[in-house]
Protein backbone atom coordinates (compact mmCIF):
# COMPACT_ATOMS: atom_id res chain seq x y z
CA UNK A 1 0.00 0.00 0.00
CA UNK A 2 1.21 3.48 -0.81
CA UNK A 3 1.06 6.32 1.68
CA UNK A 4 -1.93 7.77 -0.20
CA UNK A 5 -3.80 4.46 0.10
CA UNK A 6 -3.13 4.26 3.83
CA UNK A 7 -4.28 7.85 4.39
CA UNK A 8 -7.50 7.13 2.48
CA UNK A 9 -8.17 3.94 4.44
CA UNK A 10 -7.52 5.78 7.71
CA UNK A 11 -9.93 8.59 6.83
CA UNK A 12 -12.67 6.16 5.78
CA UNK A 13 -12.48 4.30 9.08
CA UNK A 14 -12.39 7.35 11.37
CA UNK A 15 -14.99 9.21 9.27
CA UNK A 16 -12.68 12.09 8.33
CA UNK A 17 -13.04 12.12 4.54
CA UNK A 18 -14.16 15.71 4.00
CA UNK A 19 -12.19 18.93 4.43
CA UNK A 20 -11.43 20.53 6.72
CA UNK A 21 -9.91 17.35 8.11
CA UNK A 22 -9.79 16.70 11.82
CA UNK A 23 -6.43 14.97 11.35
CA UNK A 24 -4.11 16.62 8.81
CA UNK A 25 -2.16 14.50 6.33
CA UNK A 26 1.03 15.32 8.23
CA UNK A 27 -0.46 14.04 11.50
CA UNK A 28 -1.78 10.88 9.82
CA UNK A 29 1.64 10.16 8.32
CA UNK A 30 3.25 10.81 11.69
CA UNK A 31 1.02 8.08 13.12
CA UNK A 32 2.05 5.89 10.17
CA UNK A 33 5.76 6.42 10.83
CA UNK A 34 5.20 5.54 14.49
CA UNK A 35 3.38 2.38 13.41
CA UNK A 36 6.22 1.26 11.14
CA UNK A 37 8.82 1.82 13.86
CA UNK A 38 6.69 0.05 16.47
CA UNK A 39 6.16 -2.91 14.14
CA UNK A 40 9.89 -3.17 13.45
CA UNK A 41 10.83 -3.02 17.12
CA UNK A 42 8.22 -5.60 18.09
CA UNK A 43 8.48 -8.09 15.22
CA UNK A 44 11.96 -7.46 13.70
CA UNK A 45 10.47 -7.21 10.22
CA UNK A 46 13.46 -5.76 8.35
CA UNK A 47 16.58 -7.94 8.18
CA UNK A 48 19.45 -6.27 6.33
CA UNK A 49 22.89 -7.48 5.33
CA UNK A 50 23.33 -5.49 2.13
CA UNK A 51 23.01 -1.76 2.86
CA UNK A 52 26.60 -0.44 3.12
CA UNK A 53 25.73 2.49 5.41
CA UNK A 54 24.13 0.06 7.85
CA UNK A 55 26.01 -3.20 7.45
CA UNK A 56 29.66 -2.30 6.80
CA UNK A 57 32.08 -0.75 9.31
CA UNK A 58 35.64 0.29 8.58
CA UNK A 59 37.72 -0.91 11.54
CA UNK A 60 40.63 1.27 12.64
CA UNK A 61 43.57 -0.20 14.52
CA UNK A 62 43.39 0.86 18.16
CA UNK A 63 39.68 1.78 18.09
CA UNK A 64 37.25 -0.67 19.69
CA UNK A 65 33.94 1.24 19.78
CA UNK A 66 31.92 2.28 16.71
CA UNK A 67 28.63 4.12 16.25
CA UNK A 68 26.10 2.20 14.19
CA UNK A 69 23.42 3.48 11.86
CA UNK A 70 20.56 4.86 14.01
CA UNK A 71 18.08 2.42 12.43
CA UNK A 72 19.83 -0.65 13.90
CA UNK A 73 17.73 -2.47 16.51
CA UNK A 74 19.64 -5.73 16.91
CA UNK A 75 22.72 -7.42 15.49
CA UNK A 76 21.96 -10.92 14.20
CA UNK A 77 25.44 -11.76 12.88
CA UNK A 78 28.84 -10.09 12.68
CA UNK A 79 32.08 -10.86 10.90
CA UNK A 80 35.52 -9.28 10.92
CA UNK A 81 37.32 -9.72 7.62
CA UNK A 82 35.02 -12.67 6.93
CA UNK A 83 35.54 -14.45 10.28
CA UNK A 84 32.63 -14.74 12.69
CA UNK A 85 32.65 -12.47 15.73
CA UNK A 86 30.37 -13.56 18.57
CA UNK A 87 28.17 -11.38 20.78
CA UNK A 88 28.98 -11.40 24.48
CA UNK A 89 28.15 -9.41 27.62
CA UNK A 90 30.07 -7.20 30.04
CA UNK A 91 29.28 -9.69 32.80
CA UNK A 92 30.86 -12.61 30.94
CA UNK A 93 33.91 -10.56 30.05
CA UNK A 94 34.34 -9.40 33.65
CA UNK A 95 34.13 -13.01 34.82
CA UNK A 96 37.00 -13.92 32.51
CA UNK A 97 39.31 -10.97 33.10
CA UNK A 98 39.27 -7.52 34.64
CA UNK A 99 41.55 -6.28 31.84
CA UNK A 100 39.45 -7.12 28.81
CA UNK A 101 38.86 -3.43 28.00
CA UNK A 102 42.58 -2.81 27.45
CA UNK A 103 43.51 -6.07 25.75
CA UNK A 104 44.81 -5.64 22.18
CA UNK A 105 44.64 -8.33 19.53
CA UNK A 106 42.29 -9.86 16.97
CA UNK A 107 38.67 -9.29 18.03
CA UNK A 108 36.67 -12.49 18.50
CA UNK A 109 33.64 -11.02 20.25
CA UNK A 110 31.59 -7.86 20.38
CA UNK A 111 29.25 -5.95 22.65
CA UNK A 112 26.09 -4.35 21.29
CA UNK A 113 24.76 -1.21 22.94
CA UNK A 114 21.20 -0.30 22.02
CA UNK A 115 20.29 3.29 21.21
CA UNK A 116 19.50 5.30 24.34
CA UNK A 117 17.70 8.62 24.09
CA UNK A 118 19.25 10.54 21.23
CA UNK A 119 22.45 8.46 21.20
CA UNK A 120 23.10 6.03 18.35
CA UNK A 121 23.54 2.30 18.95
CA UNK A 122 27.16 1.17 19.23
CA UNK A 123 29.28 -1.90 18.63
CA UNK A 124 32.38 -2.52 20.72
CA UNK A 125 34.96 -5.03 19.54
CA UNK A 126 36.74 -7.25 22.05
CA UNK A 127 39.77 -7.18 21.95
CA UNK A 128 40.89 -3.74 20.78
CA UNK A 129 41.80 -4.36 17.13
CA UNK A 130 45.52 -4.46 16.44
CA UNK A 131 44.97 -3.98 12.71
CA UNK A 132 42.49 -2.34 10.39
CA UNK A 133 39.74 -4.33 8.72
CA UNK A 134 36.06 -4.46 7.88
CA UNK A 135 33.12 -5.56 10.00
CA UNK A 136 30.16 -6.99 8.12
CA UNK A 137 26.80 -7.01 9.90
CA UNK A 138 23.45 -8.67 9.50
CA UNK A 139 20.98 -6.59 11.48
CA UNK A 140 17.36 -6.10 12.28
CA UNK A 141 16.53 -2.45 11.80
CA UNK A 142 13.84 0.15 11.48
CA UNK A 143 13.12 2.14 8.32
CA UNK A 144 15.99 4.09 6.80
CA UNK A 145 13.93 7.25 6.33
CA UNK A 146 10.51 8.45 7.48
CA UNK A 147 7.55 8.50 5.14
CA UNK A 148 6.11 11.87 4.15
CA UNK A 149 2.73 13.16 3.04
CA UNK A 150 4.61 14.98 0.25
CA UNK A 151 5.78 11.63 -1.16
CA UNK A 152 2.43 9.89 -1.15
CA UNK A 153 3.42 7.34 -3.81
CA UNK A 154 5.99 5.72 -1.49
CA UNK A 155 5.22 2.66 0.62
CA UNK A 156 6.32 1.48 4.08
CA UNK A 157 9.56 -0.48 3.96
CA UNK A 158 8.14 -3.51 5.78
CA UNK A 159 6.62 -6.41 3.75
CA UNK A 160 3.40 -5.43 1.99
CA UNK A 161 1.34 -8.12 3.73
CA UNK A 162 1.70 -6.15 6.99
CA UNK A 163 0.74 -2.73 5.66
CA UNK A 164 -2.97 -2.95 6.51
CA UNK A 165 -2.18 -3.91 10.09
CA UNK A 166 -0.25 -0.65 10.56
CA UNK A 167 -3.59 1.13 10.53
CA UNK A 168 -4.47 -0.39 13.91
CA UNK A 169 -1.70 1.63 15.55
CA UNK A 170 -2.84 4.73 13.68
CA UNK A 171 -6.42 4.28 14.92
CA UNK A 172 -5.09 3.74 18.44
CA UNK A 173 -3.21 7.05 18.31
CA UNK A 174 -6.11 8.91 16.72
CA UNK A 175 -8.62 7.75 19.32
CA UNK A 176 -6.24 8.75 22.11
CA UNK A 177 -6.26 12.37 20.94
CA UNK A 178 -7.44 14.47 23.86
CA UNK A 179 -10.41 16.09 22.17
CA UNK A 180 -14.13 15.72 22.80
CA UNK A 181 -14.75 14.80 19.15
CA UNK A 182 -11.99 12.19 18.86
CA UNK A 183 -11.16 10.65 22.24
CA UNK A 184 -12.50 7.11 22.61
CA UNK A 185 -10.61 4.99 25.14
CA UNK A 186 -12.48 1.83 24.19
CA UNK A 187 -11.71 2.07 20.47
CA UNK A 188 -8.11 3.05 21.26
CA UNK A 189 -7.67 -0.07 23.41
CA UNK A 190 -9.31 -2.32 20.82
CA UNK A 191 -7.05 -0.98 18.08
CA UNK A 192 -3.94 -1.46 20.21
CA UNK A 193 -4.98 -5.06 20.92
CA UNK A 194 -5.30 -5.75 17.19
CA UNK A 195 -1.89 -4.20 16.56
CA UNK A 196 -0.33 -6.34 19.30
CA UNK A 197 -1.96 -9.45 17.84
CA UNK A 198 -0.22 -8.71 14.55
CA UNK A 199 3.19 -7.58 15.81
CA UNK A 200 3.46 -8.58 19.47
CA UNK A 201 3.83 -6.51 22.60
CA UNK A 202 6.48 -3.84 22.90
CA UNK A 203 9.79 -5.37 24.10
CA UNK A 204 10.64 -4.57 27.69
CA UNK A 205 14.07 -2.91 28.01
CA UNK A 206 14.92 -4.77 31.22
CA UNK A 207 14.02 -8.13 29.69
CA UNK A 208 16.17 -7.38 26.64
CA UNK A 209 19.12 -6.45 28.84
CA UNK A 210 18.80 -9.62 30.90
CA UNK A 211 18.59 -11.74 27.76
CA UNK A 212 21.77 -10.14 26.44
CA UNK A 213 23.49 -10.78 29.77
CA UNK A 214 22.70 -14.49 29.44
CA UNK A 215 24.69 -14.89 26.24
CA UNK A 216 26.44 -18.28 26.47
CA UNK A 217 30.21 -18.18 27.01
CA UNK A 218 32.42 -18.78 24.00
CA UNK A 219 34.87 -21.66 24.44
CA UNK A 220 38.04 -21.43 22.36
CA UNK A 221 39.72 -24.76 21.66
CA UNK A 222 43.52 -24.87 21.75
CA UNK A 223 43.85 -27.42 18.97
Amino acid sequence: MQVSDIISRFRETVDDCHAPHFWSDDVVVRYLNEAVQEACERAKLIEDRNTPAVCALAVIAGQARYALHPSVLLIKRATLNGALVHETSVEDLDDESSRWETRVGTPRRFLFEQAIGGAAPHLQLVSIPAASGTVGLTVYRGPLKPLSADRSNEAPEIPARYHARLLDWMYHRAYMKQDADSFDASKAAQSLTLFEQAFGERPDANVQRKQADRQPPIVHCAW
